[in-house]
């Protein structure tokens, strides 16, 4: 018997927003699969634990190994966790995974707290792992994927393939989580029609190669098959009693004939779920089928990742989304009646002013209801990062710094005090539109849990640092 607890880790930030944790959720699941029943979650973040009190839960149960995960803006919690979980359980192995350790495995295996590092998608990486854990295992030579030390060297096996069949994968473990506590936290996308919600992936990685992107999933676009998407919708309303879906693909609608069987089998179940994409749609391939179909079977709200509106731009981070058309379905989405969010990013390198200042214009005469201005942060593990590292540029050794909300890194040549009024302003011009208000009150579901909400949400982001 090998006891597990995963946990997700949380580092406080300004906007605060969460999901389901898919990630462990998935890692639980594969590893009952693999005969590992005796399996635990702790989500600090929906529990709202700081490394003290996570540690605290860790001895209660006390594992026989602990894995931590963690983004990038989240390593300094992990490895907090990971140093008063060695003291209090000195005998428990520590392994770290997820977006960060993915990608700095050398750097979290300087930590001497953790004693593996498990990298890419983990799913049956971990599995192997209990496996030795079980067995004695001292010697992970050959375990693909894994890193961890020899004679005091770190040892980086190499990468393991990604899944393939998504469909012989196991749902995540929902069975694991306490569903109640994340009807009560804003979600991913904020808004919210009903607070019974769950989160899904149907798909894994995007083919694009935008420098400033994750590469998580690879680059290589993975899907699940209709089928297997719609019995895990069907086990989360009859055993959960979900009412909303929040789908996080990378790019939902990269096949628009599995996404359009997707949306038909939602509505001949006649489930009335609300359904919304915070996340994945690219706007140049959507096309106006899916977005009616995806409109019968609940959708209320999507969202459309522009970046920048200007063309120069577009090539500088390898985007190359074509604008004209993403004006011509955002203009259609809101002619439906749903409600669209639009994503831009400001600052990336050799950004001028006066080219931010063209993608806050167009955003601003856009048929988006909302938007969201961010600054450009280069995650380790992008291009993005290896470029402005490569060219000289400091970046910060303190993970923290990496916050998707506020952060002081400017990889532009525009002063950071002039990055923070454009965006200021950004927030005050798009919203400081009777016409736009208005088409939101009208779309808005839940009104009076949401409109209080937003509007400090607003406030936050229009005049706070």
């Amino acid at each position: 018997m090998v006891r597990t607890v995963l946990v997700q880790t949380y580092h406080r930030y300004t906007q605060f927003t969460h999901v389901h944790p898919l990630g462990i959720m998935m890692i639980a699941a594969q590893a009952r699969v693999a005969g590992f029943d005796d399996v635990h979650i702790l989500d600090m973040k929906v529990e709202d634990w700081d490394p003290e009190r996570c540690v605290e839960e860790l001895v209660k149960l006390a594992p026989d190994v602990i894995g931590l995960s963690a983004m990038t803006y989240e390593a300094g919690c992990m490895h907090e966790v990971a140093k008063l979980a060695k003291a209090r359980l000195p005998k428990a192995v520590i392994v770290c995974g997820g977006p960060h350790p993915s990608v700095a495995a050398d750097d979290v295996m300087k930590d001497p707290n953790v004693d593996l590092v498990v990298r890419g998608e983990g799913e049956f990486i971990f599995a192997d792992v209990l496996a030795g854990v079980r067995d004695g295992r001292t010697d992970w030579s050959d375990c693909l994927g894994l890193s961890w030390r020899k004679n005091g060297a770190v040892v980086n096996e190499p990468d393991r393939s990604p899944p393939q069949k998504l469909d012989e994968m196991p749902f995540p473990a929902w069975d694991l989580i306490d569903h109640a506590k994340y009807h009560t936290v804003p979600r991913g996308g904020v808004i919210y029609a009903h607070k019974e919600f769950a989160t899904m992936f149907s798909s894994r990685a995007c083919p694009w190669r935008c420098t400033y992107c994750h590469n998580s999933y690879g680059k290589t676009f993975r899907e699940r098959s209709a089928e297997h998407v719609l019995a895990e919708i069907d086990l989360l309303v009859t055993k959960y009693g979900v009412k909303e879906l929040v789908f996080m693909d990378d790019i939902f609608n990269f096949k628009a004939e599995r996404a359009k069987t997707i949306a038909r089998g939602i509505i001949e179940r006649g489930y009335k779920l609300a359904l919304t994409f915070p996340n994945g749609f690219r706007g140049d391939i959507l096309d106006e089928e899916l977005v009616v179909l995806l409109k019968q079977a609940g959708m209320y709200r999507c969202m459309v990742a522009v970046e920048s509106a200007s063309p120069r731009i577009q090539k500088v981070m390898k985007k190359h989304l074509k604008i004209d058309k993403v004006e011509k379905i955002v203009d259609f989405i809101a002619k439906q009646g749903v409600m669209v969010h639009g994503a831009f990013m400001l600052g990336f390198p050799s950004e001028t002013e006066e080219e931010m200042q063209s993608t806050i214009d167009w955003a601003a005469r856009s048929s988006f209801h909302t938007a969201a201005f961010f600054r450009v942060i280069p995650f380790k593990g992008t291009e993005l990062f290896t470029q402005v590292e490569h060219a000289g540029f400091h970046l910060p050794t303190d993970w923290s710094a990496y916050e998707p909300y506020q952060t002081d890194i400017n990889l532009s040549t525009v002063p950071e005090s002039k990055i923070t009024k454009l965006r200021k302003d950004a927030y005050r011009r798009f919203y400081f539109n009777p016409k736009r208000l208005w088409r939101i009150f009208s779309l808005i579901p839940n009104k009076a849990n949401m409109l209080p909400f937003l509007t400090l949400l607003f406030a936050r982001r229009a005049y706070a640092r």
